[in-house]
């Protein structure tokens, strides 16, 4: 775990410039180009991202504290478990698991539901109500958990899904599927997950603001390919 930690605070520190890995394409985040709103909210992310990085690299060096933090996100990840798991393995249809997520992505989509840059009515109001201290906890918590992959999805379409994921995704989130520094983990998923948030990004249904994703989402171009790809990542570990 520690090491684990140590890769992710280097990660955080040698990648600051990569901070809306989620929602843009990478090295097209100058803020030169940005209205001041965006530009405001680039700011305030670059300093949730530093304080993530010295939080893990206090825990890395305090086990104690280490093992109290998770203790107290253990407690508040009371709140997730209904939908996520109580280890971060979803049990609902439609809903992401958490376990093995990138936390950097985690906290990150925490603040993007929190100012209705990503838009869900329970998960807003929920990330409203967390701390920065309850966000790091979480993801650094959930981060930690083992990923179940899911499967299911369609066999038949696994190599069809596996060439358009080579072709479309790799560059982002990794050819195992498990995100680079700021993207998320899509390994093992719920193929029913992928197929909506896919179908999100190319209907631009207010949900969830991406223009890089919602071009790569595009080029998905029948819902027979949409769902080779979420069969392909419902077997990836």
């Amino acid at each position: 775990m520690r090491s684990f930690l140590l890769l992710t605070a280097l990660a955080l520190c040698a990648n600051t410039s990569s901070l809306f890995a989620a929602d843009t394409k990478p090295h097209q985040t100058s803020a030169t180009l940005m209205p001041a709103w965006q530009h405001a909210i680039k700011t305030q992310d670059l300093k949730v991202r530093r304080e993530l990085a010295e939080r893990i690299t206090q825990l890395n060096t305090d086990a104690k504290r280490r093992d109290k933090l998770m203790r107290e996100a253990r407690h508040r990840a009371v709140l997730c478990k209904h939908c996520h798991g109580e280890d971060g393995n979803a049990v609902r249809e439609g809903v992401p698991s958490l376990a093995g997520q990138n936390p950097i992505y985690l906290v990150d989509q925490f603040q993007r539901f929190g100012d209705g840059r990503r838009y869900d009515f329970f998960m807003g109001g929920l990330a409203k109500s967390f701390s920065q201290e309850d966000k790091i906890k979480l993801a650094l918590y959930y981060s930690q958990q083992q990923m179940i992959p899911t499967g299911g999805g369609r066999s038949e379409l696994m190599e069809q899904g596996k060439q358009l994921y080579h072709r479309f995704c790799v560059e982002c989130h990794g050819a195992d599927g498990r995100g680079e520094s700021g993207y998320a983990r899509l390994a093992g998923q719920r193929p029913e997950y992928i197929i909506k948030i896919l179908k999100e990004f190319q209907n631009l249904s207010g949900r969830r603001g991406n223009p890089w994703m919602t071009a790569r989402a595009k080029q998905l171009r029948t819902p027979q390919e949409i769902e080779a790809v979420a069969s392909y990542l419902a077997h990836l570990e």
